[in-house]
């Protein structure tokens, strides 16, 4: 039998934002999505302020944390809270934060109760965001089993503050413009964005909500 990874290994040695992880020792490449969807849309601005409490749902292995991490250590003192709480969720372990006990991580499947229960006892959240994704089989069923992980994310906004911000990844279907406008009534502001650094042929998309109308 061959090596499976080989081609595998290659694509992802040719990958700019791959290459780009490792240089700047990053965790994962995943890190530049959320920083280019941030510097757009300023997602981790809340009332003018730098969240004090962000859910972070497909968290593994951790480079969107990692982002916020960076960015709440940059902030000006006089615009960053204290005592902030941020927080990933995902099926598989996290490597922790040791330098930064605010950060925290879970194992929790967001289609059991005990996933929705944390969630709510640990509530309510400045910004949600959701990198949730399937493993991909390459065809129909990776969008239905996405667009329930996308349902699962809705349920979540009623744990969100009021003027919070979302961040939550679909992939593109006959169900996107659907999906959009139900939720246009829910924030003042609705954008789609597919950042630079998600792989050109990939169908994810993400749906960017500002300002949370409770």
């Amino acid at each position: 039998m061959g090596n499976k990874k080989g081609p595998w290994l290659a694509k992802q040695r040719s990958d700019k934002y791959y290459r780009k992880s490792k240089n700047e020792h990053h965790r994962a490449r995943s890190y530049y999505k959320l920083e280019q969807i941030d510097k757009k849309y300023n997602v981790l601005t809340v009332r003018g302020r730098f969240p004090k409490s962000v859910l972070d749902l497909g968290a593994a292995p951790g480079a969107w944390l990692e982002y916020i991490k960076d960015q709440y250590e940059k902030h000006p003192k006089n615009g960053k809270p204290s005592k902030p709480s941020y927080v990933g969720i995902d099926l598989r372990s996290i490597r922790p934060f040791e330098d930064a006990p605010f950060v925290s991580s879970h194992r929790y499947d967001i289609f059991k109760p005990d996933c929705h229960q944390f969630i709510a006892d640990n509530g309510p959240w400045d910004v949600i965001l959701s990198d949730l994704a399937p493993k991909t089989a390459g065809d129909f069923r990776d969008i239905a089993i996405q667009e329930d992980m996308v349902k699962q994310v809705t349920t979540t906004l009623k744990h969100l503050k009021n003027e919070g911000n979302i961040v939550v990844k679909i992939f593109q279907s006959e169900q996107t413009n659907s999906f959009v406008k139900n939720w246009k009534e829910k924030f003042r502001l609705i954008k789609r964005i597919k950042p630079e650094a998600s792989r050109p042929k990939s169908r994810e998309l993400y749906v960017v909500g500002l300002g949370y109308l409770r």
